[in-house]
């Protein structure tokens, strides 16, 4: 996101911790050491700017700690948008995910559908997009909010990256249901140029918009596909998901004791059979956005770049 802005001719002020690792940030962006939780660390970063892009969280589907994410997610997005309000910040662009909507029961979902988050981290997201909303109505201060679906890309190496790995290394023997329900992954250049643009569409202000690619994949394809990519037979064999609930959670405390995985749990077994499909009209007719990366353009971009970078072993 910084190296984008940049290019576009902004300056950039970052926010950061006084522990996190800087060194990749280009030297002309300028560092302002706060914490989402020190309302007056945030009053000095917001100083001087113009826009803000919220994209700090407490990211894990499977938290340690569920109250320091909500506090985080929740009370420090309320504090940083707190903290612009009566500034020279003109407007506030928060991202959110999709899932905040969670599954879908009439696929493709909206920014209307209802929301059915399944995880914390989606119930902390609908909690602060509901906070930035009042902010902006209590205050005048405008928003937008910007959905993506799970990211994909060089430097990932959460949830996609667990399954490709696990893939590459035949510890998927099975899969869950039937493979017939759809996903969304997007590629993080796509997901930027999404952002890039919410900062300077008028038509934007005040609405909610989906990052997407333009079709979903089936889990029964996916899966295929990135065997294909890694160059292994994929799993052939589907078994009911309550079974495969039964076996996970036999595994998950074994494959869980050195640190949460996304994979090994119950919850990531009953996503497989749900639907996690949304649209991208609106962000196409708003933003004059459009992704340039279809899922399997995604997928095997991110896979090259594991292999060409030491982060997978081709096997034989």
């Amino acid at each position: 996101m910084v190296s984008r802005l940049l290019s576009d001719g902004h300056e950039v002020a970052a926010l950061v911790r006084s522990t996190s690792k800087t060194e990749d940030l280009p030297g002309q962006v300028e560092l302002r050491i706060g914490d989402m939780l020190d309302e007056k660390s945030l009053e000095a970063a917001v100083k001087d700017v113009q826009a803000v892009i919220h994209l700090a969280a407490y990211f894990d589907f499977y938290p340690r700690d569920k109250k320091q994410m909500f506090r985080v997610n929740v009370n420090g997005t309320t504090a940083l948008m707190n903290s612009c309000v009566g500034t020279s910040v003109e407007r506030f662009i928060y991202g959110s995910s999709t899932e905040a909507i969670g599954p879908v029961k009439h696929p493709p979902g909206n920014e209307e559908t209802e929301l059915r988050p399944t995880y914390d981290y989606g119930r902390s997201k609908v909690m602060a997009e509901n906070a930035v909303r009042a902010i902006s109505t209590d205050t005048g201060l405008p928003h937008v909010i910007v959905r993506p679906t799970g990211v994909m890309g060089e430097g990932d190496f959460y949830s996609a990256y667990e399954l490709i790995k696990n893939l590459n290394d035949r510890a998927v023997p099975v899969l869950p249901g039937d493979g017939q329900k759809h996903i969304m992954y997007s590629h993080v250049d796509d997901v930027v140029d999404g952002f890039a643009k919410a900062l300077t569409s008028r038509g934007a202000l005040n609405t909610t918009i989906i990052l997407s690619p333009n079709e979903p994949i089936k889990y029964k394809d996916l899966i295929v596909f990135i065997a294909d990519c890694l160059g292994v037979k994929p799993p052939t064999r589907y078994i009911p998901t309550s079974l495969a609930k039964l076996g996970i959670g036999l595994l998950s405390p074994i494959k869980n004791r050195h640190g949460t995985t996304f994979l090994w749990h119950r919850q990531t077994i009953q996503s497989m059979v749900e639907d996690r499909w949304y649209t991208n009209e609106k962000a196409k007719r708003l933003l004059g956005w459009s992704p340039r990366y279809t899922m399997v353009d995604c997928i095997k971009k991110t896979i090259d770049w594991y292999f060409a970078n030491g982060h997978l072993e081709k096997k034989a």
